[in-house]
């Protein structure tokens, strides 16, 4: 093709018309509904395995110098996170994780301590003190029921007691970082949320029944907790997925990560996180997930809370016919054909059989998607996410919420997840456009952008590989709600945003705006919005999806109760393919 040729077919791309490519999206379904062959499901363990974490703990603990930091200090060891390789080429291929760190915590100082090590063993443990927020794992909130039931305060209730996650998982009073546990008499029906100090080994109580952020009364609402407990930061449990058509050619190829090891802030997470995701042999996202996780309740009646991603909770798979590539703690599950997953979301159960990743076959009239499912619990919330691959190369990231019995979620509140996509259509470098309804030919975004949803023009964007005409759309769900009204005014502070448009920033495993910097519970991402071209560069786009809800269990005919539908999450299709 002569340069002038290719120039003019890059002009006519430009200016497709919107006709034509909303068009798709109404005729889509219908394409996708024709009988397919069942699909082939591969999965090959990648990067270290769990045994690899546990010789590297080991081996942390053995460490002199760690020794000598801890000695003579009350600790824990709280999470265990991979460490990215840095490389600068989003086009390569991406490689297991070399390194890691181990984080606990000094309960006495209290500091955080980290013990940074490669898995092969040939670097010195390095180990430094620093502060930030960790989180909680299973294994402290044991320990903090254990103290609340032999305290003179609740002793005498041995028996009655039933303790539970709350929300915040942890207070801090004079710089002491507590662990908050809910108490409830399953006699009295009294109920209380109470901190524990692991410094003093003893209880702290108030004088409101709980801390300032919390609410703990007679009245709950949610489901019943099992009480399962969850996993914590840092299991193996990253797979190769390949996707293969009844002609044995590949489909889908991608990498997927458990919520446990998943990116982001280290006391976050990011759900099922999915890499270098191909259709056809060809590139559509180097990354999908969902870094920031959120809830304010209307007029501040609990909360607001950041909430985090990382701490898989059970719900329920076949009990036989399961095929478990690295084995029923490996963290995935392929479920046998004709067989579903289900979550709290669908059967108002909080208990389980499974944690980790869950892979089924599932044709609801998209053509027989490969879904992707988890349960990540976050205190009294259970937080659902699927990832849902048509043939068609339709994606569909989504979320679904639920809560057990507590007094806060009897309240109105909002929730709002926000999905990171990394397009990579082809190659890194790419253009994105503005699609809507009314607009003839559609508007390219030059410069980064945070842009409201206008749901009576159908506001969509496209993102294009700059070196030809593949494409894809994300157009936003129709329960996604908005941050602003119809006139795109700011309506909700606090959400924050919609869309933004981002240029990557960082190397292709440590990108910067991953973690916000997050001086609340709210999402913030401005500070990423500063002019930078958006003009044939490596697009970012982040996702804010809203959900109002309210888990009073008296209305259950309320779409905004629990339901058997997963209520948020846009559609991102190919256009040219």
């Amino acid at each position: 093709m002569k340069a002038g040729e290719k120039l003019l077919l890059v002009a006519v791309v430009v200016v497709f018309s919107i006709a034509t490519v909303l068009a798709g999206e109404e005729t889509s379904k219908e394409h996708k509904s024709r009988k397919q062959d069942s699909l082939e499901i591969k999965v090959v363990p990648w990067g270290p395995t769990q045994a690899d974490v546990e010789v590297a703990k080991a081996r942390v603990l053995r460490d002199s110098s760690l020794q000598n930091e801890l000695r003579g200090v009350k600790y824990r060891l709280m999470a265990f996170e991979f460490l990215e390789n840095s490389d600068t080429d989003k086009s390569k291929p991406t490689m297991p994780p070399s390194r890691f760190r181990v984080i606990f915590y000094d309960y006495t100082n209290d500091q955080v301590v980290v013990a940074e090590g490669d898995f092969k063993g040939k670097e010195t443990i390095k180990v430094y003190r620093d502060s930030f927020e960790v989180g909680t794992n299973e294994d402290e909130l044991n320990a903090a029921f254990d103290i609340v039931s032999k305290s003179p305060e609740f002793a005498s209730a041995a028996g009655q007691l039933e303790f539970y996650e709350p929300m915040p998982p942890t207070t801090y009073i004079n710089g002491e970082r507590l662990v908050n546990v809910g108490v409830r008499n399953l006699r009295t029906g009294e109920n209380e949320i109470v901190s524990v100090s692991f410094k003093n080994d003893k209880v702290v109580r108030y004088q409101e029944k709980a801390p300032p952020t919390s609410k703990a009364g007679p009245e709950g609402c949610g489901i019943s907790s099992a009480g399962q407990g969850s996993t914590g930061r840092g299991l193996a449990g990253q797979y190769q997925l390949t996707v293969n058509d009844q002609n044995g050619s590949p489909l889908w190829e991608m990498l997927i990560i458990r919520p446990s090891s998943s990116s982001g802030a280290g006391s976050e997470g990011s759900g099922i996180e999915i890499r270098n995701v191909k259709y056809k042999g060809k590139m559509v996202l180097k990354r999908g997930h969902a870094p920031i996780l959120n809830v304010q309740y209307v007029n501040n009646a609990c909360g607001p809370f950041r909430d985090w991603q990382y701490a898989e909770g059970y719900f329920q798979i076949p009990n036989s016919g399961v095929n478990f590539p690295n084995g029923p703690d490996g963290g995935i599950a392929i479920l046998p054909p004709g067989t579903i997953a289900t979550t709290a979301v669908e059967t108002r159960n909080d208990l389980g059989n499974f944690r980790g990743v869950a892979i089924y076959r599932q044709d609801v009239g998209y053509g027989e998607e490969v879904v992707l499912v988890t349960e990540m619990n976050a205190g009294w919330y259970r937080y659902i996410m699927e990832w849902r691959f048509a043939p068609n190369g339709t994606i569909r990231p989504r979320y679904g919420f639920a809560s057990v019995t507590n007094s806060c979620v009897c309240r109105p509140r909002t929730h709002h997840v926000y999905w990171r996509f990394d397009f990579d259509i082809v190659q890194p470098n790419n253009k994105i456009f503005q699609v809507e309804r009314g607009r003839k030919f559609m508007k390219q975004i030059l410069t980064e952008a945070a842009i409201f949803r206008q749901y009576q023009l159908n506001r969509s964007f496209l993102i294009q590989n700059a070196n030809g005409d593949e494409a894809y759309i994300i157009t936003p769900g129709l329960n996604d709600g908005s941050v602003a009204d119809r006139f795109g005014n700011l309506t909700d502070t606090f959400g924050a945003g919609d869309f933004w448009l981002l240029r990557f920033k960082g190397t292709a495993d440590s990108p910067f705006e991953l973690d916000d910097p997050n001086t609340s519970a709210a999402a913030n991402l401005a500070p990423w919005v500063d002019g930078e071209s958006l003009d044939n560069q490596d697009i970012v786009v982040w996702y804010g999806a809203h959900q109002y809800r309210v888990d009073d269990t008296s209305f259950s005919e309320r779409s905004n109760v629990i339901s058997g539908v997963h209520v948020i999450g846009p559609t991102i299709r190919p256009v040219r393919w």
